[in-house]
């Protein structure tokens, strides 16, 4: 999972509400000190929330982007069903779809691990985009380890381990030092608590199961939509060969964030702001 480093807020950074025809969805804002070049809107992945991206949005209003993250439904601060079966990718999608509505303009879409296939998703449902930028995500279903994982991860959930599940985790970021500072620690196990476990198996099905966008999102990219593939240099959810493939697949620009694995937001946020911001503007 993404850690932050800090739950400081920066001065130009402020909790908001997403109001759209499909509910509300919790948002974190950071607004430019002039009228920004656009609109960039950063959606989070598997357990996950806005807080991911706590760090990338002030230094992106900092060039003159008016960037938001949300909680995707049933996740942290945004409501959700307690049913499994609600949490489809389409459900995702559209949500995503009325949520990028709300600002009456083409937004530069980003996806993080699990949202990326969100984003590719919403893209295809037909969300007005300026550009689509896949990070540290893949074309479908996640393989390897991470795939033996889910399936245990659902196993735990359903049999009433899901706060085990978050000990376990704090435990072994604060042995290998990714987790000092007791307001991140106090933040991780509230996430966990109110994000619903219905979307987490629901998103670890999607994560399991589902099929390769990147043949459709190529169609998109023929027809003028600007996207770029990005990830850490040592990213270790989907293999960094399938990430750089389906780059070609698509189309796409293709960029590797150096120190950093599959949270380049927190890890490296100098150069993710910097590979975002030259892209974005790129696009304009």
């Amino acid at each position: 999972m993404s850690t932050p480093k800090s739950m400081q807020l920066a001065a130009n950074e402020f909790a908001a509400t997403i109001k759209t025809s499909r509910g509300e969805y919790a948002a974190l804002v950071a607004q430019p000190n002039q009228p920004p070049i656009g609109i960039a809107l950063l959606i989070h992945g598997f357990t996950g929330s806005k807080e991911d991206f706590i760090h990338l949005l002030p230094e992106l209003a900092d060039l003159g982007w008016h960037a938001v993250a949300i909680d995707q439904r049933g996740c942290y601060q945004t409501a959700g069903s307690d049913n499994e079966s609600d949490y489809t990718l389409e459900m995702f999608a559209s949500d995503l779809v009325e949520v990028v509505k709300t600002f009456n303009q083409p937004v530069h879409l980003l996806g993080h691990s699990f949202g990326g296939l969100v984003t590719q998703a919403a893209a295809l449902a037909g969300a007005n985009l300026a550009s689509l930028t896949i990070f540290c995500s893949g074309p479908g279903a996640i393989p390897g380890t991470a795939y033996d994982w889910l399936q245990d991860f659902q196993t735990d959930l359903r049999a009433g381990k899901k706060d085990e599940r978050i000990e376990s985790s704090i435990a072994e970021m604060k042995a290998d030092g990714r987790l000092s500072n007791p307001n991140v620690e106090e933040f991780l196990r509230d996430r966990w608590a109110e994000s619903k476990a219905a979307a987490l198996l629901g998103k670890a099905t999607i994560l399991i199961n589902q099929s390769d966008l990147s043949k459709k999102i190529a169609e998109l990219s023929e027809n003028g939509l600007p996207v770029l593939v990005t990830h850490g240099v040592d990213d270790d959810a989907w293999p960094i060969e399938q990430q750089e493939q389906i780059a070609k697949t698509i189309g796409a620009k293709y960029i590797v964030i150096p120190d950093s694995a599959h949270s380049p937001n927190v890890e490296n946020v100098a150069a993710t702001t910097t590979v975002l911001n030259q892209f974005w503007r790129s696009s304009l």
